[in-house]
């Protein structure tokens, strides 16, 4: 008994003389099931705080609260607002069917006290940044909030190869498949209106300039500019912006001539910005998929390509067109987007059939 009384006395003189924390030891005992102590220590000196209770350790998390290792997943309170979120902005990155793709691999997570990191494990090691403020009410430890987001749109790199879409005609039954096609690509593009199909589909309209797509005007009958003359000219554009106008409160800054036509006449009193094309699909001649060749073969950096979302067999490409331009390194963007990309400044009175860098 009297040897036993010494053993307890020994243990509990060590364990007093283990348990320290100088700001970087942390000892812990704890009981396991057959009542003995066990000792075990963890050193958080050289690990990477997320915040004052939690540290990365390799592939672990140190939890200071509950002193005890847990792993990485656990730092995640709700998985499904997580994957929610990675998704939403892998989309703001990448087409649709690639994300659709991509998500289907399996990932890692590289933890910062500022942000979350989450990196695919695909060929390209696809990568997206979720800052504080989008996952601050999803995780357990308490985030540095001093990053800008500045993935809130189509990002455009000005060093790679950029396109501008453009649509006539419209808006029409197929305008609202036209617009989602380019949403699943991550793309976007003008619509020339005309007034007298903007009286028909407001609510189009408004769905284009709300996701972010530019609105120009294409007159309001489709009659050449050139056979109503500078006042006929004049009329039309004022009619089909006051149309504009009460759907969206806005104005319309960009002009397409309907077939192109214009005189000097127009030109330089229009008080408009005229936009034509370098790049014609002939969709509206061949209606099949042959108008995507007829893009493809030609296209280069700073082109603006004419296509009609009037037509069912434009809507029926589009997804191939839009995967080929995708895949060859293009961005497609609306044409004052292309226009800030390259440093141009569209002025009023001026034809643009192109943007490119001088």
């Amino acid at each position: 008994m009297k040897y036993r009384n010494y053993t307890y006395i020994f243990i509990i003189i060590f364990i007093i003389g283990s348990v320290y924390f100088n700001g970087s030891i942390l000892s812990m005992a704890y009981i396991d099931d057959n009542n003995m102590f066990n000792i075990s220590s963890i050193d958080v000196s050289n690990m990477y705080a997320l915040d004052d209770n939690y540290y990365l350790d390799n592939d672990s998390i140190v939890d200071l609260r509950n002193n005890s290792y847990i792993d990485y997943g656990s730092l995640i309170i709700d998985s499904n607002s997580f994957n929610n979120l990675v998704y939403s902005k892998l989309r703001l990155k990448y087409p649709k069917y690639i994300v659709d793709n991509v998500v289907s691999n399996d990932y890692k997570i590289e933890y910062f006290n500022d942000k979350i990191d989450v990196v695919y494990n695909d060929e390209s090691n696809t990568k997206v940044s979720l800052i504080c403020r989008d996952i601050k009410d999803i995780i357990v430890y308490d985030c540095v909030d001093d990053i800008e987001d500045e993935s809130n749109g189509v990002d455009v790199n000005i060093n790679s190869k950029i396109v501008a879409l453009t649509f006539d005609d419209g808006p029409c039954k197929y305008t609202r498949e036209v617009m989602n096609k380019l949403l699943d690509f991550n793309m976007k593009a003008t619509f020339f209106e005309l007034g007298s199909m903007m009286v028909n589909y407001p609510e189009i309209v408004k769905e284009l300039r709300d996701n972010g797509f530019e609105i120009g005007s294409h007159g309001y009958s489709h009659k050449s500019f050139v056979k109503l003359g500078l006042n006929g000219t004049l009329s039309e554009l004022e009619e089909t912006n006051n149309i504009y106008k009460s759907i969206t409160g806005e104005d319309l800054k960009l002009v397409r001539p309907p077939y192109g036509a214009y005189n000097e006449e127009i030109k330089l009193n229009s008080n408009s910005v005229l936009i034509r094309w370098n790049v014609d699909s002939l969709d509206w001649k061949v209606k099949d998929d042959r108008y995507i060749e007829n893009v493809m073969s030609v296209v280069k950096d700073g082109d603006i390509i004419l296509a009609h979302d009037i037509h069912k067999s434009t809507l029926d490409g589009l997804d191939t067109l839009l995967t080929r331009l995708y895949e060859e390194g293009f961005q497609v963007v609306s044409v004052s987007d292309l226009a800030k990309a390259r440093g141009i400044s569209l002025e009023k009175n001026n034809v643009y059939y192109k943007l490119r860098n001088a």
